[in-house]
C-alpha cells in the first residue's frame, strides 16, 4: 500500500509497537535462497528500467518510499517483505512516470466519496501489482506467481482495513493464501521525473 509523504501526520500509530509495523510481516515463508535468487534478478531489471535502488532508515510505519527516480527500502524490514515491497514500489513508480497512464491518476487524487474512492484505490493497487508481476516474468521468474498473488491480496486487505477502520491492523490478520493469480501487464514507456515522495507502510 502506498501513501503520500504528507499524509503521515493524519495517522494514529502512537499505540502501535514498531515491531508490528516493520520487519515482521510474512506470508509464504519462502526459502531464503529462492528469495535471494529472485532479489538478484528483480533488482537488475529495475535498474535497467532506469530506477535507482537504495536503503535508508525510514521512520515507522514506512517500509519503503519512491519519488519517480529511486526506490528506497528500510533495511530493518524482513527480507521476504523487502522483495514484495520492491515489486510493489516498482509497480507504483510505473504508474506515476508513464505518460500513457497519467490520466488514470486523476480519480485517485480527486475522488472524495468513500465507496467510490475504495474502488479507485483497489484498481490503483492491482494495477501496480500487474506491473510487478510483469517484472517478475521479464526477470525469468515464473515459480513465484502464487507467492506474489497471496502477498498482493494480503496487502490489499491490510490497506482496506486501514481506510475503513482508521487504524493500521495487525498484518497477520490480513494474510491471504491460495489467491487467484495476478495477470501481468506490459510496462509502457517511462519518463523518469522527480515527484512528491510516496511511501509504503
Amino acid at each position: 500500500m502506498v501513501e503520500t509523504e504528507n499524509f503521515s501526520g493524519q495517522r494514529n500509530t502512537g499505540q502501535i509497537a514498531g515491531h508490528e509495523l516493520v520487519g515482521h510481516r510474512l506470508v509464504g515463508g519462502m526459502p531464503s535462497q529462492a528469495l535471494v535468487n529472485m532479489w538478484l534478478r528483480i533488482t537488475s531489471k529495475i535498474v535497467k528500467y532506469g530506477f535507482a535502488i537504495e536503503y535508508r532508515d525510514l521512520e515507522p510505519p514506512r517500509t519503503g518510499i519512491f519519488d519517480g527516480l529511486r526506490l528506497t527500502l528500510d533495511p530493518d524490514v524482513d527480507f521476504e517483505m523487502q522483495c514484495f515491497i520492491l515489486l510493489h514500489l516498482f509497480g507504483h513508480s510505473v504508474q506515476w512516470v508513464a505518460p500513457s497512464l497519467a490520466e488514470q491518476l486523476g480519480p485517485l487524487q480527486n475522488t472524495t466519496e468513500r465507496e467510490t474512492f475504495m474502488k479507485v484505490l483497489h484498481d490503483y493497487e492491482y494495477g501496480a501489482a500487474r506491473f510487478g508481476m510483469q517484472l517478475l516474468h521479464e526477470a525469468g521468474i515464473r515459480d513465484f506467481d502464487q507467492w506474489y498473488a497471496d502477498f498482493v491480496v494480503t496487502d490489499w486487505q491490510y490497506l482496506e482495513r486501514y481506510y475503513r477502520e482508521g487504524a493500521i491492523p495487525p498484518w497477520r490478520e490480513c494474510v491471504a493464501t491460495d489467491q487467484p493469480l495476478i495477470r501481468p501487464e506490459s510496462i509502457p514507456p517511462l519518463e523518469h521525473k522527480q515527484m512528491e515522495v510516496r511511501f509504503a507502510f
